[in-house]
């Protein structure tokens, strides 16, 4: 601020700041964040079948630190078109086919914008340092799932395996096929087809809310963690595979054979003479 002397009295001159690079530089962090997280989401369901960020070579390799190894312009390319570097006999393309096993990474078809948040992922977590930026297990798609992580994903259905924070089982309310005799619950909707109906987009965030009248009561103060959202998103991903629809009727003549055995020894209990159950 300066002062100005205006006919004999004193003005103050306001120097102003600009305020739009201003904005643009408080603005930039946040912007960043909210890239790299898009990209962790994309590496999670694009890239982590093949790769780690900080756990070491897999299918493919450990991509901590790519940028740094490789001129972004290159790897670009090399992301769009791999066969194409490849047979054009790039140097580069042909040492990392040799070191995995002659396997080719299938071309990915990324926007501009997908490719940002990618490179923006990766340097955050070059930032970070190694094992620093490993990706939300929630976030893998639930049709990669292995057999272990599907069945895990039944035992916390059934209720078999306790939820870490103690929440209750799928089963009370919930039925999908093949979950035994008796099956699940009535009390809310049939899940065997969810994931067909929501897919990965609706599974995912309703497994990390647990939203509605009933569930948000229940898990309010037992969330499920993210193991566990992957889990049962994994074991419904698997239940959609098989398009038939289930036998509703197979609940209720089991339930029905158990309710006449329960009924017929209620009936002989009743009906027995106190002498012949004092004899007995």
């Amino acid at each position: 601020m300066r002062t100005r002397v205006l006919g004999g009295w004193p003005r103050q001159e306001r120097t102003l700041v600009p305020i739009i690079p201003l904005l643009a530089v408080l603005a930039a962090p946040s912007a960043l964040a909210q890239a790299s997280g898009q990209g962790a989401q994309l590496f999670t369901q694009r890239c982590a079948t093949c790769h780690s960020v900080g756990e070491g070579d897999r299918i493919g390799p450990d991509l901590h630190g790519v940028l740094e190894r490789r001129d972004e312009a290159w790897l670009t390319r090399f992301i769009k078109s791999p066969g194409a570097l490849i047979d054009a006999g790039d140097p580069i393309a042909g040492e990392l086919l040799a070191k995995f096993n002659g396997v080719r990474m299938p071309d990915q078809a990324l926007s501009d914008a997908e490719r940002a948040s990618l490179f923006a992922f990766f340097r955050e977590c070059t930032q970070k340092g190694r094992g620093g930026c490993k990706p939300s297990p929630a976030e893998k798609m639930g049709t990669d799932a292995t057999p272990e992580e599907i069945a895990r994903g039944r035992r916390l259905f059934d209720g078999t395996e306790p939820l870490t924070h103690g929440g209750a089982a799928c089963i009370g309310c919930h039925d999908v096929r093949g979950l035994g005799i008796a099956g699940g619950g009535t009390l809310g909707p049939n899940l065997t087809f969810a994931f067909a109906r929501m897919g990965e987009k609706g599974m995912r965030p309703a497994l990390a809310k647990l939203e509605g009248p009933m569930m948000g009561a229940l898990y309010a103060k037992a969330p499920l963690i993210e193991e566990e959202q992957y889990a049962l998103k994994a074991y419904l991903a698997d239940a959609s595979r098989d398009g038939s629809r289930p036998r509703a009727d197979r609940d209720f003549f089991y339930l029905g054979v158990v309710g006449l055995v329960a009924a017929l020894g209620f009936i002989g209990v009743v009906f027995t003479t106190p002498s012949a159950r004092g004899h007995s």
